[in-house]
């Protein structure tokens, strides 16, 4: 069997990467930069360490912006081709959904997905989507790619994924917690607090320059991206350093 795999949606080759995992051998996680996807085999979207997500959302919020490939109306499994099946999950307190092998091999999560699962992601308010809609007509859907009319709703016609925006507040409250998890789990040196508060410190100065402020949502639709989600990963990227 090839170590390559090839994507569910465009068939293309798949990039590679190894993270930490909580017990065991290290994970091999595919990408699919084009996509915007990302293959978990079996259990390894729950056997990641807070390390390695943090090193994962690194990769995620470093992808070079480009056009998204919208997904296929049908994903095939990159190990038996069997069709995925999608399905409905609860993190915590949060939805999220992805696709999975009917033969057990693995699932498929959208950036998307993963960064909601992660809960770094939250659906714009009634008011959020009046005001996207003064300044954009038509954004791209943050989970699947496909065009959103938003004179004609607030969410996709083709995957149903409400309008979604990373949440400066949120990203910063899960990656704070990331990084304490992550500490908490190595061994505990003496300085330990000290180096928790100073990454603490850091992510409020890395949102203090990013213009963090009432107005801030409000600038940032002003920025006439039709990208919400790639507009939102770049201050996940400088919070990440």
């Amino acid at each position: 069997m090839s170590d390559t795999l090839n994507c569910p949606s465009c068939l293309a080759a798949m990039t590679s990467r190894v993270f930490e995992r909580r017990y065991g051998p290290p994970i091999t996680i595919d990408l699919c930069q084009g996509c915007q996807g990302i293959w978990f085999d079996n259990q390894e979207l729950l056997q990641l360490t807070p390390g390695a997500t943090l090193e994962l959302l690194g990769l995620i919020a470093g992808v070079e912006s480009q056009a998204r490939v919208q997904l296929a109306v049908r994903l095939g499994c990159p190990r038996c081709t069997h069709r995925l099946t999608e399905v409905h999950d609860l993190q915590r307190t949060t939805r999220f959904s992805y696709f999975r092998c009917p033969e057990a091999h693995g699932r498929f999560l959208t950036y998307y997905q993963f960064l909601r699962a992660k809960n770094f992601v939250r659906s714009l308010a009634v008011t959020e989507v009046d005001e996207l809609r003064k300044h954009i007509r038509q954004v791209n859907c943050s989970n699947c790619g496909a065009p959103v009319d938003i004179e004609r709703g607030a969410a996709c016609g083709y995957c149903r994924t409400p309008i979604a925006i990373l949440d400066p507040d949120q990203v910063r409250k899960a990656v704070a917690e990331l990084r304490t998890a992550d500490q908490e789990e190595k061994t505990i040196a003496p300085d330990w607090p000290l180096r928790v508060m100073m990454e603490r410190v850091r992510a409020e100065r890395v949102f203090a320059e990013a213009g963090e402020n009432p107005d801030g949502f409000r600038q940032a639709l002003r920025a006439d991206s039709t990208d919400l989600l790639a507009t939102g990963l770049q201050v996940l990227k400088g919070l990440l350093g």
